[in-house]
């Protein structure tokens, strides 16, 4: 009897400790990564010098994706936690809502900064002809064409998710729910952290064949480079606890646990998936550091607007 009461007790204070940690540190990213993802979109849009490159129409794209990641993510979750919607019917949409366009806008803000790191290996190549193969133009396209191929591939999100209480989401589909965490595993773990890296490595190697311009250089369009190969590395470090966790996941998808291992589960999970919301609040705190003229650009922007 004291043991399941000892149980109980555990659990609920760690699912106590949990809820905390979600709400007091996940506010703190979306607050700071709203910032920094607005003032992004404004350099973006108004710095003349980004406006001719085809990265910086990727970069831009990803800030949108980045912005409605955090809010589905990280804001839909805490209202939805405070408050108590009147039929299941509200929460079962605000469910799909939050799934759907979370993960639709976080793998969609990966593939643009995917795309951006390969414009910039052009850009570092020997070969002129290369730098020319993503116009702005084509760009455009790019950008239209991933929206459109992930809101089509990961429309099951919409269609399985749904509320299991006035609170909580699940998915109804046994074949999905299996399959999920697998899917979730490659397309937004493996597969962007892969070509990344390769990308980060050869850009790299290019770079260093040169007479490094783009990292000496002091014009931003020059520097652009050193920013996204700052982003990648921080994009890196930050999505590897999600990876090793949705791994964990995927290795104990068919193992019973208790509820005492569950919450345990749950507190690490929400760690994890915080650590992981970096990625998509850190660009702009990324480029700052990464670049002096950046940092010149946004002052003299924010001086403007005063």
């Amino acid at each position: 009897m004291n043991t399941t009461e000892n149980n109980v007790d555990d659990v609920d204070e760690l699912l106590n400790i949990s809820q905390i940690i979600y709400i007091t540190f996940g506010l703190t990213i979306l607050v700071l990564g709203t910032i920094g993802n607005l003032l992004d979109i404004v350099s973006f849009v108004r710095l003349e010098s980004l406006k001719t490159l085809a990265s910086s129409q990727f970069l831009l794209a990803s800030f949108f994706g980045s912005e409605i990641m955090l809010i589905t993510g990280i804001l839909l979750p805490i209202i939805q936690g405070f408050i108590t919607l009147n039929t299941f019917i509200g929460a079962t949409i605000i469910c799909k809502i939050r799934w759907y366009f979370r993960t639709v806008s976080g793998t969609f803000s990966l593939s643009c900064v995917c795309f951006a790191a390969i414009d910039r290996y052009l850009v570092s190549c020997i070969d002129i002809r290369r730098h020319r193969l993503i116009t702005l133009t084509r760009a455009r396209w790019i950008i239209f064409c991933i929206a459109s191929f992930w809101l089509i591939v990961l429309s099951p999100y919409a269609l399985y998710y749904t509320a299991s209480n006035q609170k909580d989401c699940a998915i109804i589909n046994p074949v999905f729910a299996y399959f999920a965490p697998y899917f979730n595993l490659f397309h937004y773990s493996i597969l962007p952290l892969s070509i990344l890296s390769i990308l980060c490595v050869l850009t790299w190697e290019n770079l260093g064949k040169q007479q490094a311009i783009y990292l000496r250089g002091t014009r931003l369009y020059d520097q652009i480079t050193r920013m996204i190969i700052g982003q990648i590395l921080v994009i890196f470090f930050t999505s590897i606890p999600n990876m090793i966790w949705q791994i964990y996941i995927v290795s104990t998808n068919s193992t019973s646990k208790s509820t005492l291992r569950q919450a345990q589960e749950d507190l690490i999970g929400n760690v994890c998936i915080l650590i992981g919301y970096l990625t998509h609040a850190m660009p702009f705190y990324v480029y700052w550091m990464a670049s002096v003229t950046f940092r010149q650009n946004i002052k003299a922007l924010l001086l403007h607007v005063h």
